[in-house]
């Protein structure tokens, strides 16, 4: 808080001013100051003060020096229309703002700081005044002044003539124009200098100001000293009593040279119009022509032959009559906009009705005409018949979409075989990885016999599941090959859906899915029992892989009317709706790629299809929607009279070669291997074997767990599988090539994969993996690259 006056007067300076702004602004209203020109020096003036009052000692005052700043101030006032007692006012508002603005902060100011304050504010609005009261004399000088600045920076032609028709003041301006010096037009009588044409108007034009009538707007030309002359428009004023004429010109020489040119081109637009409209009579096409409101003023005999038209009937609006009824309203919606707002180029296709009856194609262009000022005229166009082009069009068009459709369908069956190619390389590699890891194991002789138990029971599960791999690529095979054939008898349906019951029941106890059925027993069918189980066993084995624990699986057979109809009915992940009408589609899967959540080919599906329509049956499939479950129903008839070939063998099953003896490198002892597979067969393979050549090895079920174990342990060596849900091994290295070194950003990796092709391969590469390794995994192999990276990297150190 300000201690004294003169530290209010330094620290509150800028509130002062616009407390002082507040209460001068409205007297000072109507003189429409800006806020700078309110202010002017005040800030200065509040210095000012503050400065005098340092300086004042007790009762000692001394009164300043005059000061010029009060008097620029009352100067800027007057040149701005304030008067006297506007000043006297705003100089007593800012004494008392200061006293208020004391009186708030609890000032206590000596008597003498505020006398001499009151006496320096008295001070200078008696300066400012001052202003106000100079001699008549000087205020009429600097008028003149301003007058005669204003008459010689004009930017016009200002001058002063008698009656005598002799110049007597001219503008420096005046003199540019014509490049006569003042002297020399003030000698000559300035009817010398005008045309000898516009001699005779001049006279008239300054008699009538001698009889004192103005001169709003006259024109003649000037003569210049070079000998040209130039065209001048005059505006004058009679003074009688003085015997002078106050006259101002402005050179138009331009003007009336554009306004000649202009003349000259409409003319020359005119001749061109006669041209056009006999060239356009003669014109192998339909010519027409509109004014500014889109009225047709013109067509040529060509539209009047084609259309057998009159004048009186194509004019005007008239000519729609002749388009075809279902383009008529477009066209005049285009054509009328464009008339009457837009004024662009248009282009408009219909039909045009001939002199016979008949329509025929045609195009018709029209473009904007426009003067040299740039007003819009009209249009002018033309029609031609294009109907043979339409044809052509029309076949070209259809035969572009043929091929491209058929281009679509290459491109997308080409994508669906290498997406197929790669997941089949995926699921055949998968279970070979733990059958022949699992055999090299149990050659060595030390496994335990717990383990090799397990090791069995995992190498028969996966065995089985391949030959189930194999068994559909080879029914796909015969499908499309034709040599799928069915053995025909009569058939139980409730013993065939038994048998696949006890087939997928295991399953669906391991995931914790219930499976239900109702079965009515008194239809059978003619029919291949085998496939028919097949149909039965994939339909409920794949409701069992959708459907997540404590789902339910129901299965019902039922007769209806001639057919026996077979419903499974999961509560499932649902299909989405866009995949629905592609379900029962060879090699589609509505979750692919490497992060999707489920295996299989994609086949089962459209072997149910296959296998039910060469029973004369359907399948059909319904759902809600994602989340939402799943309905898949197959209708077959009572009985199927044809008798089919017996079925082909499946493909004899090549022998397995023996693996290579397993060694056991000594430079894995005290390695420590993280390894990250979402499959537990897999990782306990591979942590038996790492284990059983000296490694410490550390497992994680995804990448999410695999981060946590990264960083947390600090392993040496990074094996990991790439196809895995939810984040696959690209999205894993990516993460963690992404953290600092001394977390484990720069650990050796080694890819495991299925996906075998080259441009896996490279992929891994890119993404930061150091080695790749493809299903099924050689231990011999895998062991040799983990030392090798073991040996290459320094082992990240651990905190």
């Amino acid at each position: 808080m300000p201690l004294s006056l003169a530290e209010m007067l330094e620290f509150d300076r800028d509130a002062l001013v616009e407390d002082w702004l507040s209460h001068v602004a409205p007297p000072f209203a109507s003189l429409r100051m800006t806020r700078e020109q309110l202010i002017d020096a005040l800030p200065a003036f509040i210095d000012e003060l503050r400065y005098m009052l340092e300086e004042e000692t007790g009762s000692g005052f001394r009164p300043r020096h005059h000061s010029e700043a009060s008097e620029a101030h009352g100067r800027q006032r007057r040149r701005l229309g304030a008067g006297p007692a506007l000043v006297t006012r705003e100089y007593g508002l800012l004494r008392d703002c200061i006293l208020a603005r004391a009186e708030q902060e609890d000032i206590d100011a000596p008597l003498s700081q505020l006398r001499a304050l009151s006496t320096r504010i008295d001070t200078a609005l008696r300066e400012a005044l001052s202003q106000f009261e100079l001699d008549r004399s000087v205020l009429e000088r600097e008028e003149e002044e301003e007058r005669e600045r204003f008459f010689q920076l004009s930017p016009d032609m200002f001058c002063i003539a008698g009656l005598d028709a002799y110049f007597k003041r001219v503008n420096a301006y005046f003199v540019q124009v014509l490049g006569w010096n003042e002297t020399e037009l003030y000698r000559l009588p300035f009817l010398d200098l005008v045309h000898p044409d516009d001699r005779e108007a001049t006279r008239e034009e300054v008699s009538k100001l001698s009889q004192g009538i103005p001169t709003l707007r006259f024109e003649n030309r000037f003569r210049c000293k070079d000998g040209r002359y130039k065209w001048l428009a005059w505006a004058a004023r009679p003074v009688l009593k003085l015997g002078l004429i106050y006259a101002a010109a402005r050179d138009i020489t331009e003007q009336k040279a554009a306004t000649l040119e202009r003349e000259r081109l409409l003319e020359a637009l005119r001749e061109s119009e006669a041209r056009f409209r006999n060239m356009a009579d003669h014109a192998p096409v339909m010519l027409w022509v509109t004014d500014t409101v889109g009225a047709t003023t013109y067509m040529n005999r060509g539209w009047y032959a084609f259309t057998g038209q009159t004048e009186a009937d194509g004019l005007g609006l008239g000519w729609l009559d002749a388009i075809h009824p279902d383009d008529m309203e477009s066209t005049r919606r285009i054509f009328l906009a464009a008339n009457t707002d837009n004024h662009q180029p248009f282009r408009l296709d219909y039909r045009l009705r001939c002199a016979d009856g008949a329509y025929r194609w045609c195009v018709d262009t029209g473009s904007p005409r426009f003067d040299t000022d740039g007003r819009f005229l009209g249009y002018i166009g033309s029609v031609i018949d294009i109907s043979d082009r339409k044809q052509a069009e029309v076949e070209r068009e259809a035969l572009l979409a043929r091929e491209s459709s058929a281009r679509r369908e290459a491109e997308e069956a080409n994508q669906l075989k290498d997406e197929f190619l790669a997941t089949v390389s995926h699921e055949l590699r998968t279970p070979l990885t733990a059958i022949l890891g699992w055999v090299q194991l149990l050659r060595t002789g030390h496994l335990p016999e717990p383990r090799r138990e397990r090791a069995l029971e995992t190498m028969e599960r996966n065995a089985r599941a391949q030959g189930q791999l194999i068994e559909d690529l080879l029914d796909v095979s015969r499908i499309v090959s034709g040599k799928l054939k069915l053995d025909v008898e009569p058939v139980n349906l409730s013993t065939v859906v038994q048998q696949a019951l006890d087939s997928v029941r295991p399953a669906a106890d391991a995931r914790g899915v219930h499976v239900q059925a109702a079965v009515d027993s008194s239809g059978s069918v003619m029919g291949d029992p085998q496939r028919l189980q097949q149909v039965v066993w994939n339909l409920l084995s794949n409701a069992v892989k959708f459907t997540s624990r404590n789902g339910h699986v129901r299965l019902v057979v039922e007769r209806r009317d001639s057919l026996v109809e077979l419903t499974v009915e999961d509560t499932g992940q649902g299909i989405p709706a866009g995949f629905l009408p592609h379900v029962f589609e060879r090699f589609r899967q509505a979750d692919s790629g490497t992060t999707r959540k489920t295996g299989g080919l994609g086949l089962g599906l459209s072997i149910v299809r296959h296998i039910v329509e060469m029973h004369g049956g359907t399948v059909a499939v319904a759902s809600e929607g994602e989340g939402r479950g799943a309905t898949f129903t197959v209708r077959l008839p009572l009985s199927v009279v044809q008798r089919r070939d017996a079925s082909m063998p499946p493909s004899p099953r090549a022998p397995v070669a023996p693996g290579p003896e397993l060694g056991r490198p000594a430079e894995l002892t005290g390695v420590r291997v993280l390894v990250v597979d979402d499959e537990e067969d897999a990782r306990e393979l591979l942590r038996t074997l790492l284990e059983d050549s000296g490694a410490h090895v550390l497992t994680a079920g995804s990448a999410e767990e695999g981060l946590q174990v990264l960083q947390a342990e600090r392993p040496d060596v990074l094996v990991s599988d790439i196809g895995m849900p939810g984040t696959d091994g690209y999205g894993f290295i990516e993460r963690v090539r992404a953290l600092p070194a001394d977390r484990g950003g720069r650990t050796p990796a080694v890819a495991i994969t299925a996906y075998a092709r080259s441009e896996d391969r490279s992929r891994v590469l890119r993404a930061g993996f150091q080695s790749h390794v493809p299903k099924p995994v050689e231990p011999v192999e895998l062991l040799a690259v983990l030392e090798s990276l073991a040996g290459r990297f320094e082992s990240p150190s651990r905190s």
